[in-house]
């Protein structure tokens, strides 16, 4: 895997991009956990160029600052595309990624070939409403994130630091990572809610039938972030969708679950 900074609209964005493997190119978009280097992404690597930016506002990528809305975001998706030369090739997005995923390809849908959304937001159901990331304690977070409550990354978000900046040392080790955190965790929740808060929904349920191109939604059955019943309500606007629900599995299903997210995936692409 290799890692670069990729210059769009002139220098407005600076982009992080990891791009990993061989074959055809496959877009990845990440969620609101932020993108590394996955087992999911190395899966995928075995047959395809994996090629996966970092949303601005999240990690290093610059410019959040110019995007105010979902169609802001969708058309800088397609300068930074046309940047990189890519053009009929399949879309993977999971959490606000896949509701990014979705927005590109009902925008463009000759530009993708194929659409995996692994548990989107986008969609809005006053009966089964989305949980709100932006006011629910840690603990009930890793618990809708993660199916095993007890693995070391759930535990790991139930117990993060929630300190204020005054309160925390910087002359240590320990205070510098915990500034580390805090800010990165504040930049990205921040760059969240412009596209999910108050309720994740900016209109995609009239454009959802744009994408005609086959498609698969892949849920957790233990999502607690969107009920796994939205899954069905997206596949039903999507003229040629499936659905998939994963076994053991939450939100993070494509951490929790990442060789059979990647099975589902390149079963979707020999379609």
């Amino acid at each position: 895997m290799k890692e670069r900074s990729v210059s769009v609209r002139n220098g407005d964005f600076q982009v992080d991009v990891l791009e990993g493997g061989s074959g055809d190119p496959l877009l990845y978009l990440h969620g609101v956990a932020g993108l590394e280097w996955t087992p999911l992404l190395e899966g995928l690597a075995n047959g395809h160029t994996v090629i996966a930016p970092r949303t601005p506002g999240f990690g290093e990528s610059t410019g959040t600052e110019k995007l105010h809305d979902i169609h802001d975001l969708t058309f800088f998706y397609l300068d930074l595309l046309d940047e990189l030369g890519l053009d009929n090739l399949p879309i993977v997005g999971h959490s606000l990624g896949g509701m990014f995923a979705a927005e590109l390809a009902a925008t463009q849908p000759a530009r993708f070939s194929h659409v995996a959304l692994a548990a989107p937001f986008g969609l809005w159901n006053d009966a089964s409403p989305v949980i709100d990331l932006f006011s629910v304690s840690l603990p009930e977070l890793a618990a809708a994130m993660y199916a095993d409550v007890k693995s070391e990354v759930a535990v790991a978000i139930a117990t993060a630091p929630q300190a204020r900046m005054t309160e925390v040392d910087p002359a240590t080790d320990a205070g510098q990572a915990t500034i580390g955190y805090l800010v990165e965790r504040s930049k990205s929740m921040s760059t969240a809610a412009k596209y999910l808060w108050p309720i994740p929904n900016r209109g995609l349920s009239k454009r959802l039938h744009r994408v005609r191109q086959p498609a698969l939604v892949i849920w957790g059955e233990s999502d607690g972030i969107i009920p796994p019943g939205y899954a069905e309500r997206f596949a039903s606007q999507m003229p040629n969708a499936a659905v998939h629900v994963v076994p053991d599995a939450a939100h993070m299903v494509v951490d929790e679950q990442p060789n059979h997210v990647v099975g589902l995936i390149e079963s979707l692409l020999a379609r």
